[in-house]
């Protein structure tokens, strides 16, 4: 086979697997169309952990509410819990902090929440793991 055909072969190939991964990725990321846009995020430094959840609602937005988050350890003990938060408005925020975790130990953040619109409520949900360091 010409050198000139192994390489356009080679280009199409990885451009084939370049759209299968991003394909790939799109279909694991929830989508939900009562929200425009989802920020979970858990930050560990030391043995602290920052616990962040932003919601945008999409344009109708009422409020959100019945906003649960919880971080638990890689046994399911909490480490900390708040409960049946909400807001008035298309955007919700929250950041906390969470002190002496074990270094080690892996934790999850995770929250549920209603997306309150004109036309009926969305329940959304996510997650995200880290492991203590404690760096």
């Amino acid at each position: 086979m010409p050198k000139k055909v192994k390489s356009l072969t080679s280009i199409l190939l990885s451009i084939l697997v370049i759209f299968s991964l991003i394909v790939s990725v799109d279909a694991i990321e929830p989508r939900y169309s009562d929200t425009d846009s989802i920020t979970i995020g858990l930050g560990i430094t030391g043995t602290t952990a920052s616990c962040t959840v932003m919601i945008y609602g999409a344009d109708g937005t009422t409020s959100i509410d019945k906003v649960n988050i919880t971080l638990k350890d890689s046994k399911g003990n909490v480490k900390g819990e708040w409960k049946n938060l909400s807001t008035n408005s298309r955007k919700f925020t929250f950041f906390e902090t969470v002190s002496n975790l074990i270094v080690g130990e892996s934790y999850t953040l995770e929250f549920s929440a209603n997306i309150n619109r004109r036309t009926g409520v969305e329940t959304i949900k996510d997650s995200r793991t880290a492991t203590c360091s404690g760096k």
